[in-house]
């Protein structure tokens, strides 16, 4: 992985609570540890007309997975259990056999599954390093669901449907997971129904209304995490959480201040300095 470090910033971005000092990641103990990025401006903003990120966008994440024995959410943006649109790590429970280990990005649509699946040949559970991550979907004009890891495209399949209702339809009003069947979740490190909670670390979670091409996204691998004007550049940015706050139990996104909560008690994760900067 190749790093650029930057200061600068585009003109035309507004920066919200910014922080170029130490580069930290998200831990999450794979023990019900969560962040909920839910909130009305959000909503709002993922189901603007100008949006319509159900039917279009991408995210970009940097993961780190440790030695593990399950399945871990990496984020799951979910109008309700039938339909999400999500990235899990798939946990291989037979060594040798790997033909589940690996990530997985779902368009789950009125409750039928479209994935892009990425199964490797060798361990990624405690490896030691951050993989770049990146899942784009476009129900308009290629109807496909991509899966790319680390610069390159793993896995392209079709979509069959749109998502039922809107990412601006009522939230639950509970901090992190629902009970499968309640509002709007957007969660980082457990799924919308508590499952596969995440073992591993977390870093520079981007979302973009647009869908990134092959082009956007090896930029932003060779670009690695520490040079923020990459992330702001390749696409139309909704939201980009760096994590570098270091403390405390919240986190605020730089581009138009969405914050994510952590869970509380056992179910908030920690402030890392292992990051996929370096």
């Amino acid at each position: 992985m190749r790093i650029g470090i930057s200061n600068n910033v585009s003109s035309n971005i507004v920066i919200v609570g910014e922080d170029f000092g130490t580069n930290h990641s998200i831990s999450f103990d794979g023990s019900n540890d969560e962040i909920d990025f839910t909130s009305g401006e959000l909503q709002t903003a993922l189901n603007a007309s100008s949006t319509n990120f159900k039917i279009s966008g991408s995210v970009s994440v940097w993961v780190r997975i440790n030695t593990t024995s399950a399945n871990g959410q990496v984020w799951d943006f979910a109008i309700d259990s039938a339909n999400r649109i999500q990235l899990q790590y798939k946990h291989n429970p037979t060594p040798g056999n790997n033909t589940t280990d690996g990530f997985t990005g779902t368009y789950r649509a009125r409750g039928a599954n479209r994935t892009a699946n990425f199964v490797t040949s060798t361990k990624l559970e405690g490896d030691g390093n951050f993989h770049h991550v990146v899942v784009t979907w476009d129900r308009g004009d290629d109807n496909e669901i991509k899966l790319y890891i680390d610069g390159v495209l793993k896995d392209t399949s079709a979509l069959a449907a749109d998502l039922e209702g809107d990412f601006d339809d009522a939230a639950d009003n509970t901090l992190g997971q629902a009970d499968g069947t309640g509002g709007v979740e957007f969660l980082g490190g457990t799924s919308f129904n508590g499952n596969a909670d995440l073992n591993g670390f977390v870093d520079d979670f981007a979302v973009y209304s647009t869908v990134l091409n092959n082009s956007a996204v090896e930029t932003l691998y060779n670009g690695g995490s520490s040079d923020q004007t990459i992330v702001d550049t390749v696409g139309t940015i909704i939201a980009h959480w760096t994590f570098n706050e270091g403390t405390g139990t919240i986190v605020t996104d730089r581009i138009n201040g969405f914050v994510g909560r952590f869970g509380t008690g056992s179910n908030a994760p920690t402030f890392s300095t292992t990051n996929a900067g370096g």
